[in-house]
C-alpha cells in the first residue's frame, strides 16, 4: 500500500501538497479494510477521512507537529553536583 493517497507530481514536476496519510489499519478494530472518504461525505467531516468497512467507523488522521520536551536544568544532568 502507498504511504499517501493521491501522491503524485503537480504540473511543474514538484510534489503536490495536501496529500493524505494512509493508515494501515483501523485504530478502533485493527482491521485493514479501509476506504478513503472525501470531505463532506459524512456530516462533520471537513477534511478527507477513512471508512472502516469492518466496524463501520469513520475517522481522520491529523498531524499536529513535533514536540521536543524541555527538561529542567537540574534534570538535564542529574549526576553533576552544583
Amino acid at each position: 500500500m502507498n504511504e499517501t493517497a493521491g501522491a503524485g507530481l503537480d504540473q511543474d514536476g514538484g510534489h503536490r501538497t495536501g496529500e493524505r496519510a494512509v493508515p494501515y489499519c483501523c485504530p478502533f478494530c485493527t482491521e485493514e479494510d479501509l476506504r478513503p472518504l472525501e470531505s463532506g461525505a459524512v456530516p462533520g467531516l471537513t477534511r478527507g477521512g477513512w471508512h472502516c468497512r469492518s466496524c463501520l467507523r469513520v475517522f481522520s488522521i491529523n498531524f499536529h507537529g513535533l514536540h521536543q520536551p524541555v527538561l529542567p536544568v537540574s534534570a538535564a544532568h542529574p549526576l553533576e553536583k552544583s
